[in-house]
């Protein structure tokens, strides 16, 4: 499978990624409501465990909202993605390990993962709009870094972010003429 192909096919099976910044960008909302209720170590708990929901609950609405079937087997985008997690893993450890000593960063940090995540995406699906969301995101988590006034909204902008991204990336699918199903090379 060339290169194309294998983004055009995960285009086509997720909605060119849309459903998964919105669930993304759901979770966020929820970890900023359990951030005001219950603190920060609370709602820090919402974006981890509410983290590991994302990409089955994306795939679902993939399957069932629109309509897409999964990924073509062998697809090596669909591995590229997968391997992408371990770094954001690794980051969501260390805004874990921030929590008793500086948890105002914690949500900065866990943002700084997402964000550099998402620039890969580019090379997954094809799509620059993952460059200029990568960096948002990224631009976003280290404002949080440097201006220690600017970390309550931090959860509150990243998940405005991925909301708007992806919807607008669905909007973007739902307008192409959905790509054929790539062929072997």
């Amino acid at each position: 499978m060339i290169v194309t192909d294998a983004q055009a096919d995960l285009r086509r099976a997720y909605v060119g990624g849309g459903p998964g910044a919105v669930v993304s960008g759901l979770v966020w909302l929820v970890a900023g409501w359990a951030t005001g209720r219950h603190g920060t170590g609370a709602g820090f708990a919402h974006l981890f465990l509410g983290g590991m929901l994302i990409f089955p609950l994306s795939k679902l609405v993939c399957r069932f909202g629109f309509g897409r079937a999964n990924e073509l087997p062998g697809n090596p985008g669909g591995t590229l993605v997968l391997e992408s997690t371990a770094a954001l893993i690794g980051g969501l450890i260390v805004a874990w390990l921030l929590l008793p000593l500086r948890p105002g960063l914690v949500f900065p940090v866990a943002a700084l993962a997402v964000g550099t995540r998402y620039v890969l995406f580019q090379s997954a699906y094809g799509d620059r709009a993952y460059w200029l969301l990568g960096t948002l995101i990224s631009a976003v988590a280290l404002a949080g870094v440097a201006l220690p006034a600017s970390q309550g909204w931090t959860v509150w902008t990243v998940a405005a972010i991925e909301l708007a991204a992806g919807t607008l990336i669905i909007l973007a699918d739902l307008r192409r003429t959905p790509p054929r199903a790539p062929t072997l090379h």
